[in-house]
């Protein structure tokens, strides 16, 4: 429900901020017209203000009013930025596939992993392997029992990073967040902590 006031509100935002930059314009075409009045009547009747013996000339005062609408458009426009981008919040939760590429031992593969929890904290699990996350801002980190990742949103559904283990084996990893519950793809536990296990 707030995403849906935010969007609402940033595209309110955004009208305002357009009509404001129509408006603001429009004084000054009116400004340039008179202008154009002005002088055309100044060729036809170039001995008139002699005429009426006034030889004074008072320049037209600029309008603040565009100065003012500027003002107005530019806040406008800070205020849909920081709705928008500023106020973006990434949520973890629930199921992400996730791709690995471990270095060595090699080992590249796809499994499932859910994560339960808030936006910023809770437990990610995958197989009979099991940790915590935690996300700040763009950032996120989590771990399935030996193995940690370290990585960024790329956007509200996909992440990517790097990965480590106790062992001393790094890679590399992408994750895609899936729109509803589906069956895992995890074959083994090797692809989520990168280290080989003897059966």
């Amino acid at each position: 429900m707030i995403k849906k006031q935010q969007k609402w509100i940033a595209l309110l935002v955004t009208l305002t901020f357009m009509w404001l930059l129509q408006v603001s314009t429009m004084p000054v075409a009116a400004a340039s017209t008179t202008e154009q009045i002005g002088s055309a009547n100044a060729e036809k009747a170039p001995s008139f203000i002699e005429e009426e013996g006034d030889s004074s000339y008072q320049p037209r005062k600029k309008s603040a009013l565009p100065l003012i609408l500027g003002v107005v458009a530019v806040g406008a426009l800070a205020a849909v930025l920081f709705l928008v981008v500023l106020k973006t919040k990434y949520d973890i939760t629930g199921i992400w596939t996730i791709t690995v590429s471990w270095i060595n031992p090699v080992i590249t593969g796809s499994f499932d992993a859910t994560f339960t929890g808030d936006k910023k904290s809770g437990t990610s699990s995958s197989g009979s392997n099991s940790g915590v996350y935690s996300v700040s801002g763009k950032d996120a980190t989590f771990n399935f029992g030996s193995g940690s990742y370290t990585g960024i949103f790329n956007s509200k559904t996909t992440m990517s990073g790097t990965m480590h283990n106790n062992s001393g084996n790094s890679g590399t990893f992408t994750a895609t967040k899936k729109p509803s519950s589906t069956a895992g793809l995890i074959k083994n536990d090797d692809l989520v902590t990168g280290e080989k296990t003897t059966k």
